[in-house]
This record gives C-alpha cells, structure tokens and sequence, in this order.
C-alpha cells in the first residue's frame, strides 16, 4: 500500500509530531519544536493530496491551500520569539489559510443544490457572529493601535470560518459537516486561547491547550473535507454531472 496514503501510518506520525510540538513548547525544549512543528502541516497536506488529487476541483484545492498557509503560519509563529515582526506574518498566514477554507465550505454550499431550511446553521452563526464580536471586544483594548485593526480583521475572517462551515449543514454528509464544524470550533478556540494568553493574560498550560486544539482542528477540517469528496454517493453525484 502507498505509505503516501496510508491513513493508520500518517496519523501516528502526525501524532507523534504533534506530542513532540507540545512536550518541547511545554518545556522549552526548542529543538524539538523545531523537529516536529514542520511536520504537522507537511505530513496532513501530503495524506490530503495524495487521497484527493484524483478529484482536483477547486474544492481540495481550497483546502490545500489552507494547509499550505497554515504550514507558512506555523513556521513564522516557531520563530516569533527571535522577532515579534514574525507574528504578524503568522497571522497574516492564518488569515489567508482561514479565508481559503471559508472559500472552500462556502464553495461546498453552492456546488450542492437544494437541503433542507438551514435553521442550525443560522442558529450556529448567530453564536459563532456574537462570540467573535464579544471575544475581539475584549481583545482590542488590551493591545496596541497599530495591532488592533489586523486583530479585527483576523477575528472577522475566523468567525467567517466557522459561519461558512455551519452553513454546509444539509449541503454534505452528516459525518463530514460535524467533522469540519467540530474542526472549525477548536481553530477557533486555539486562536481565542492564544490570543488571551498573549494580550490579556498568561494562562497555565497555554503551550499545550493551543497546540492540542490546533492540531486536533486541522486533522478534522482536513478528514472532514475528504470525507465529502471521497463519499460514494458524492463521487456518484460528480460523474453524473460530468456526463
């Protein structure tokens, strides 16, 4: 079997790059962050490609994208304690990252005609709208002029995030709208962690908490999404448009 592919195999070494991450931020062990942190992105997005390239539509690769500049994010905040300049371009990263997977779920939501009355995804975004404005709220007066404006922006485009992936409710597999809405919930808790423990207060074990919600987050936006392309009713329903 194609280790590329091999599911059982990417995901122990995702884990184990995974634990390497938190086990070497946790106790300052940087050479071991260095090792594994590269790993998580490049690992995830080579599993994704490998299972998804025979499908090819702008859907995966929306969702490749976003690992791309998830990767690019996570390199920039390894670095962010030699320059503080490398944590606005990890932001900037994840932002994009953020806004290529709104465009994938909001892409999703067009492509699949008809569902029924989307009232959980209204329900789901309302929340997730009032969480985002409330959070950000609470952020922006703690930080400096020149950072409050890309810290508005970034929480607009996270809560987009979630929003567009609420509304694939009844657009989707039930097995993959719960996964990428589960995965969208902790990237959204990995930032909050990361940003109250950054600009308001240190939380304990905060290495740890943002790591683990942010690995867990991308491993199942990631199944999630190839849960909906490699689905035999879906891949059924792709041919009969195709002919």
């Amino acid at each position: 079997m194609d280790i590329r592919k091999n599911t059982p195999l990417n995901g122990v070494v995702y884990g184990l790059a995974l634990l390497g991450t938190i086990v070497g931020g946790s106790l300052g062990v940087q050479w071991l962050v260095y090792l594994c942190k590269p790993l998580l992105m490049l690992v995830l997005s080579s599993w994704f490609y490998f299972h998804s390239r025979r499908v090819g539509d702008r859907f995966t690769l929306l969702v490749q994208a976003g690992l791309f500049f998830s990767w690019i994010g996570d390199m920039a905040l390894m670095f962010q304690h030699r320059d503080q300049f490398n944590f606005l371009i990890g932001l900037a990263a994840f932002l994009i990252a953020q806004l290529c997977y709104t465009m994938a779920f909001a892409h999703n939501v067009a492509d699949v005609p008809g569902g029924p009355f989307p009232w959980p995804s209204i329900v789901l975004s309302v929340v997730i709208a009032a969480y985002g404005y409330f959070f950000a709220g609470r952020i922006v007066p703690t930080v400096d002029d020149g950072i409050a404006i890309p810290i508005i922006v970034y929480a607009i485009a996270i809560s987009l995030m979630g929003i567009a992936s609420a509304f694939r409710f009844g657009r989707t597999f039930p097995r993959s709208f719960f996964a990428v809405l589960t995965g969208a919930f902790l990237f959204i808790a990995s930032d909050s962690l990361l940003a109250f423990n950054r600009f308001v207060r240190p939380l304990e074990g905060a290495e740890w908490m943002v790591m683990l919600t942010y690995g867990l987050a991308q491993v199942l936006i990631a199944g999630g999404c190839l849960a909906h392309v490699l689905d035999p009713e879906e891949i059924r329903r792709r041919a009969a448009l195709n002919t």
